[in-house]
């Protein structure tokens, strides 16, 4: 679910689709460093008749996280930063027209954020997690009427399939528990 801070219009939570690939690197028995490439949909809900998700934003990035995981048993946790870029914008109202000048306040090509989350081995190399992100930096100067900047923000639920391509699977396997 993804949704933004610092908006004069009254926003609802988006659901987003996210995909893309990951490579781990083991550091030692219980950490691991993850670089991930994916391409995420991030913004708000859709629109809506009444007072609430009158407003529809839809901002796609190609993201970069460097992930750190601590691995107990067979669960994990992670934190670390993000970079992303923005590859499409667009933002829609049900109101008419915006309150603001959209021109005057574009948004930000680049995204950094910080990643915290957590994760579950619930069949062998099948995964599940949910993460917490939160823009570092502002994606969008401070619009009229607000109190604060623009941030992007979201809770994801992910599902993974780990795939190794080296021949030492069972030493890796033995590794990890």
């Amino acid at each position: 679910m993804h949704t933004i801070t610092g908006c004069p219009i009254r926003t609802n939570p988006k659901p987003a689709l996210m995909g893309g690939v990951w490579i781990q690197l083991k550091i030692s028995k219980n950490w691991t460093m993850q670089a991930e490439l994916y391409e995420i949909g991030k913004g708000t809900g859709g629109l809506r008749k009444g007072n609430y998700g009158d407003y529809f934003l839809r901002l796609s990035y190609f993201e970069v996280p460097i992930l750190f995981q601590y691995h107990k048993k067979k669960s994990f946790f992670e934190f670390g930063p993000a970079l992303a870029a923005l590859i499409n914008a667009g933002e829609y109202t049900d109101r008419g027209s915006f309150s603001f000048q959209t021109d005057l306040y574009p948004f930000n090509n680049k995204d950094f954020t910080f990643n915290l989350g957590t994760g579950w081995e619930f069949k062998e190399k099948w995964f599940i997690g949910l993460r917490l992100s939160h823009s570092l930096l502002p994606i969008r100067r401070q619009l009229p009427g607000t109190y604060q900047q623009v941030y992007n923000r979201c809770i994801v639920l992910t599902f993974s399939r780990q795939i190794n391509f080296k021949g030492s699977r069972k030493k890796h396997s033995n590794d990890m528990e």
